[in-house]
């Protein structure tokens, strides 16, 4: 049996987890450049998106069950380096290039997610762990969004900007030889197995759940012109949204091993809901501002909730291990389903989809103990909160 991780594997881990998520945050705006620059079409940057994110998430699933046979210590610098060809790469393609350069570069960056995650899963408080994650990989991607983007991209053209983002890849390599070599025991002393139907309901409330928020998400400076609101306050809305998920990302991180997590999660899920009806009024800059704060915080507030109720749901951790994709693939799906319901003139087509996507993630977890005690198995209540 594999020994405890350390805290040096553990910040490894963390550090190569966080790159891996990394052009998760800067793609809008390196592949927004690159439209700008001729290279790229609108509706090619959605499909390199989307490519990206769903090879994202199909290889943290994979991965989160891959590290259990094969040493993360040579599946992170090995990924690490792949992301750093393929984002060089990536700046010096065209077109079909890109699409093709970025869905390749998501096979990597997901092994390093589910490397994460699998380890997240094991340790004492998950669902907290989960929530510093979250919380980290949000700063990172704002403090490189200000940087590569003000500074480099947008002097230098998108071939700069990936450069950029590829040579952070060098340090990061390094801090990722420290990567544990095998991966420690559960902290519940339990063995894995397949979720049983009720895990994969938790993964298809926090799939629905994620689907509506970027279905939202992605439209938010659109529903801002719509709103009459100036390009720079529509710039700021997505500012101050992003600024509303790491205040809330730290928050769910410090409350999700005390507070109740279903109740969290619905009461989360209803008022998101009530900042999309705020967004189809198309309100004045204030109080636009003001939701898309509050939009943006519960967003993040209620992740870390999700890792608990995968764990709660299902204690032998294989629904929180496969987590992360179900997170990534309702990133991917949400946008691509809001794009066929919104139009040239009124894109609030994506409120009524990410609306409907957050209820039934809501309906899921509401209903979940209530199927469990008609299938005669009471709802699991683990002693570990986290």
């Amino acid at each position: 049996m594999a020994a405890p991780t350390t805290r040096a594997a553990y910040v490894a881990a963390f550090v190569a987890g966080v790159y891996g998520i990394l052009m998760a945050g800067l793609a809008p705006l390196l592949l927004g450049t690159l439209v700008t620059e001729g290279h790229l079409t609108a509706a090619q940057l959605g499909l390199a998106a989307t490519a990206e994110l769903v090879t994202m998430g199909l290889a943290a699933g994979a991965a989160s069950l891959l590290v259990e046979c094969v040493s993360p210590r040579v599946l992170a610098p090995i990924s690490v380096v792949a992301i750093m060809v393929l984002d060089a790469a990536t700046g010096r393609a065209t077109g079909i290039g890109v699409i093709l350069m970025r869905a390749l570069a998501g096979v990597p960056s997901g092994v390093l997610i589910g490397l994460v995650t699998a380890m997240i899963v094991r340790s004492a408080q998950p669902a907290r762990q989960a929530g510093l994650y979250l919380t980290i990989q949000t700063v990172a991607q704002l403090a490189c969004a200000a940087l590569i983007g003000g500074l480099v991209a947008q002097r230098l053209g998108a071939a700069a900007g990936f450069l950029a983002v590829a040579a952070l890849g060098a340090p990061v390599g390094l801090v990722a030889l420290w990567t544990p070599a095998r991966l420690s025991p559960f902290a519940a002393g339990r063995g894995i197995a397949l979720p049983d139907v009720y895990g994969w309901l938790a993964l298809v409330a926090a799939f629905c759940f994620f689907a509506g928020i970027l279905a939202i998400w992605i439209y938010l400076e659109p529903l801002a012109h719509q709103a009459g609101l100036s390009p720079a306050t529509a710039g700021l809305a997505v500012v101050l949204a992003l600024a509303g998920q790491v205040v809330g990302g730290a928050l769910g991180a410090a409350s999700v091993p005390h507070w109740p997590c279903r109740v969290v999660l619905l009461g989360s899920t209803f008022v998101l809901v009530v900042a999309a009806a705020i967004f189809a009024t198309l309100p004045g800059a204030t109080l636009f501002l003001a939701t898309a704060i509050l939009f943006g915080l519960l967003w993040a507030f209620a992740s870390p909730y999700f890792t608990r109720l995968l764990i709660d749901v299902d204690p032998s951790h294989r629904a929180a291990l496969l987590g992360s994709a179900a997170l990534l693939l309702g990133c991917a799906t949400g946008p691509t389903l809001a794009s066929l319901n919104v139009g040239d003139v009124d894109v609030r087509g994506c409120l009524r989809l990410g609306t409907g996507m957050l209820t039934v993630a809501g309906g899921i977890v509401l209903l979940l103990p209530v199927l469990r005690r008609l299938g005669g198995i009471a709802f699991a209540q683990p002693k570990d909160r986290s």
